[in-house]
């Protein structure tokens, strides 16, 4: 492992991402895609022994950094750890996040503060150091992880719905700040996925969580196609935009036909075991 405080400096023609939260889940599928794709990485995550095993799966050429990124510190030195590696920076995804569940009044006040430390504060922090580097260089696109339910808050989501409201907010509005500097800003709303983040969580109708290739996918295509806004699966950007137009009443009733509440509020308890003690020793490392 290099520690983000090294300075040897290896410089690249190649494309240079970041990539939050990319010891498994999401973003170690968006690692792995972008590798293929000819990017070198920095990639970090909470756990050492997860962003080992993650920089293992890319191959050789790349670098990983263990931190918190809802440390502004650790969010600065991974686009520092970048440009004394790689000479430049050209792409950040803000893709760390955590999943709590249930109702709002039984989530302890530490987990409350933690789901908005991970889902919006590191989004923040990483922003403003992918930002402070790419319009010095003129070009860049920063990409932050945002969710269906961003636009589509859930119950038994609460949390997680502002806070993911929120990145997205924080991505509107940078897209304004940034017009014509040569810097894109994207998110990317994706629906329930399949990682351990899903783990136990009903889906009606027999319905199967989204595959993490999928929105690695959404990833590479909005790379490609710089928008604001991108969805993973495409078929949400038809859907969302219209729920806002919706009556809340005619919502209510639709939501009630669909069973979309059992979703978050009737879990399968013991297949949530191992993803909340993995949340719980997160909180432990985040306080070392």
């Amino acid at each position: 492992m290099t520690p983000a405080h090294a300075r040897t400096r290896q410089d690249s023609t190649e494309r240079v991402a970041v990539v939050t939260g990319a010891g498994r889940g999401i973003g170690r599928r968006i690692a792995m895609s972008l590798a293929g794709g000819g990017h070198r990485l920095v990639i970090c995550d909470i756990d050492s022994a997860t962003a080992e095993d993650a920089l293992a799966s890319l191959g050789p050429g790349h670098r990983a950094v263990v931190g918190d990124v809802s440390d502004a510190a650790v969010c600065r030195a991974l686009a520092e750890h970048a440009l004394q590696h790689f000479g430049r920076l050209d792409v950040w995804v803000n893709n760390a996040g955590i999943l709590p569940i249930g109702p709002l009044e039984s989530q302890p006040t530490a987990l409350l503060d933690r789901v908005v430390a991970v889902n919006l504060n590191a989004v923040l922090h990483g922003s403003q150091a992918a930002v402070a580097v790419m319009r010095e260089r003129g070009t860049g696109h920063l990409i932050n992880l945002a969710s269906a339910a961003a636009t589509k808050p859930m119950a038994g989501m609460a949390a997680y719905s502002a806070t993911k409201a929120g990145v997205l907010a924080l991505s509107r509005a940078l897209h304004r700040e940034l017009r014509g500097s040569g810097v894109h800003v994207s998110a990317i709303l994706a629906s329930l996925t399949a990682t351990h983040m899903s783990h136990g969580l009903r889906l009606p109708f027999g319905l199967a969580p989204l595959p993490p290739a999928a929105v690695a996918a959404a990833v590479d295509r909005t790379l490609r196609r710089p928008t604001p806004v991108s969805y993973a699966p495409r078929w949400l950007g038809w859907v969302l935009p219209w729920t806002n137009l919706v009556p809340t009443a005619l919502l209510d009733r639709v939501d009630d036909l669909l069973h979309v509440d059992a979703i978050a509020c009737r879990p399968v308890p013991e297949q949530r075991t191992a993803y909340e003690e993995e949340m719980r020793r997160a909180m432990r490392l985040s306080d070392t």
